[in-house]
C-alpha cells in the first residue's frame, strides 16, 4: 500500500480553540473524540501541534484523505480562518487546497490527471488543479517567487519531453529514452518535485513549519477519533 498523508495548517495561534472545534465537529456527526497519549501509531490519531510562525498544524489520521477538505471547510467557516490542506493519496500524488472562511479558493496538484474529475469537462478539471501563484503568495504573505516554482503540471511536462516517434527501424534499434526528471524547485530543497514529500518544502517556502519526526511525540493535543469516522464524517 502506498503512503497516505493528510495534514492541515490553520492560520491561528489558538490551538486550544481549534482543538475544541475539531472535537465539536466530530461529535456533531456522532463520532467520538478521545484524549489519548501519543504512541508509535501516529497514523491513527489526530495530532495538533503548538503554533509556530502564526500557524497551527494538524496531522489527521492516515485514512482521513477525502474527509480532510470537507472538515477544514467547516472548521474555517466556524473559526473564520485561512487553512492550507495537504494530502497524499496512496503515494500517487500530493495535492494542496487553500480554504478561507469555508470556501475553497485554490487547488493544486502536479499530476491533475490522477485526481478523478467530477465533471466530463476534462480541460476545466485540469485547470482547476493548476494553482494560482499570485493568490497563494498574497494569502501566505510571501513573495510569489517563493511558491510559483512548485506549481508545475508534471504530467504535461513529461508528455512534452517525450521525443518524437522515429521510424520503424529507428525504433527497433533505438534505446529507451531517458526518463523525465523534474528536479527540485530550489537548489536547497530536500525533495524533488516528483516526490510527494515535496509539500514539506512547499510549506517551508510558504512560511509553514511541518513538524519533524522528532516533534511527533510532543503535540499540544492528541485525539483518537472513533473507528467509525470514515463512515460518519462527510466526504
Amino acid at each position: 500500500m502506498g503512503a497516505f498523508v493528510s495534514a492541515t495548517a490553520f492560520r491561528t495561534t489558538d490551538a486550544a480553540a481549534l482543538s475544541a472545534a475539531i472535537c465539536r465537529y466530530a461529535a456533531a456527526h456522532g463520532v467520538t473524540c478521545e484524549d489519548v497519549a501519543v504512541s508509535d501509531d501516529f497514523g491513527s490519531n489526530t495530532l495538533i501541534f503548538a503554533p509556530q510562525n502564526g500557524w497551527t498544524v494538524v496531522f489527521w489520521p492516515d485514512q482521513f484523505v477525502g474527509l480532510d477538505v470537507p472538515t477544514v471547510v467547516t472548521l474555517t467557516r466556524e473559526l473564520h480562518l485561512l487553512a492550507s490542506v495537504i494530502f497524499v493519496d496512496n503515494g500517487r500524488y500530493w495535492a494542496h487546497v487553500l480554504v478561507e472562511d469555508g470556501v475553497e479558493i485554490d487547488h493544486f496538484c502536479p499530476h491533475p490527471s490522477r485526481i478523478l474529475a467530477q465533471s466530463a469537462d476534462w480541460v476545466r478539471h485540469v485547470a482547476t488543479w493548476r494553482g494560482q501563484a499570485a493568490l497563494l503568495a498574497s494569502k501566505f504573505g510571501v513573495p510569489e517567487s517563493s511558491v510559483a516554482p512548485y506549481l508545475r503540471d508534471l504530467d504535461a511536462e513529461a508528455e512534452a519531453a517525450k521525443p518524437a516517434k522515429p521510424g520503424f527501424f529507428a525504433r527497433l534499434f533505438a534505446g529507451e529514452p531517458p526518463p523525465f526528471v523534474a528536479g527540485p524547485a530550489f537548489p536547497d530543497d530536500e525533495y524533488d518535485l516528483d516526490d510527494y514529500d515535496v509539500y514539506v518544502d512547499f510549506w517551508r517556502h510558504a512560511g509553514i513549519h511541518r513538524p519533524a519526526d522528532m516533534e511527533l511525540a510532543s503535540p499540544a493535543y492528541s485525539w483518537r477519533l472513533g473507528d467509525d469516522f470514515a463512515e460518519k464524517l462527510p466526504g
